[in-house]
């Protein structure tokens, strides 16, 4: 099972990197809303790809998350430590490419979602010398959509390659990702695109994502939120090295309730 769900994965990174490598010529991070809203409506199957691209990514990230703990659940690690480590930075690209992507939609969430990740980050001793890596003063989405179109996948792609070696999957693999994905486009929806400067109630996030806005909301500073976000990465790495690896996967377990908590409840 851990190995059909592993090469499910890759097949959705392929449906997810083919699917986005069509409709990304046809985005401008100078005119970002209108370039989506030309892809949903102008471009012939623009909004089939776009939909595509957005659900092969969300399945991607749901089966990495099923991959992991598979392996976690595993009595033996059977890859080498750099082969973990690997995996560990591809986890983490996977999880900025996310919200990298959840921002180019350029709507009033994901402008909004991106003054989070901006105060996050400017607030923290450390990070916020990185803000200029991803601000952009002209052009409010062009270094977002350098890091999503071109670093982080490339990025992943050697972690993953790095992780199993090849990045060869069969075409029935392909096929099934395929399928997933379209099921998931019958079956849910996906979020619409608000207009910026819209009066709404309230703003939408990525769900990885809305925990950490909540924390912010509680008053939790800026560098006990990133310290709190960053445990998960920090356990997987270490559970590779101790011997106590009950201990460690029962305190990811611990992160991962009281995140969901967070998330789920607390306004």
């Amino acid at each position: 099972m851990s190995r059909t769900v592993s090469l499910l994965t890759l097949g959705l990174f392929f449906v997810s990197i083919v699917s986005g490598l069509i409709i990304v010529f046809a985005y401008h991070p100078s005119i970002a809303f209108g370039s989506v809203q030309k892809i949903n409506f102008l471009i012939p199957y623009g909004l089939f790809f776009r939909k595509l691209h957005y659900f092969s990514s969300e399945a991607f990230t749901i089966f990495l998350l099923f991959h992991i703990l598979l392996e976690l659940i595993k009595n033996k690690i059977r890859i080498s430590s750099s082969s973990w480590n690997y995996s560990i930075l591809g986890f983490i690209a996977v999880i900025i490419l996310m919200f990298s992507g959840f921002v180019l939609k350029a709507d009033l969430d994901a402008s909004g979602a991106a003054q989070v990740a901006f105060s996050l980050i400017k607030d923290t001793p450390v990070l916020k010398y990185l803000l200029p890596l991803f601000k952009d003063n002209s052009v409010f989405y062009y270094k977002f959509f350098i890091w999503h179109i071109v670093y982080l996948p490339l990025v992943l792609a050697f972690a993953i390659y790095k992780h199993i070696d090849t990045l060869k999957v069969k075409s029935t693999i392909l096929s099934i990702a395929f399928g997933i994905t379209v099921l998931s486009m019958i079956v849910f929806k996906m979020p619409l695109d608000i207009i910026p400067g819209e009066k709404v109630k309230t703003l939408s996030s990525p769900w990885f994502f809305i925990g950490a806005e909540h924390l912010l909301q509680k008053a939790w500073a800026p560098l006990s939120i990133n310290l709190f976000l960053s445990i998960p990465f920090f356990l997987l790495i270490v559970y590779f090295y101790t011997k106590y690896k009950y201990t460690t996967k029962s305190l990811l377990a611990l992160w991962i309730l009281y995140y969901s908590y967070v998330s789920i409840f607390l306004p």
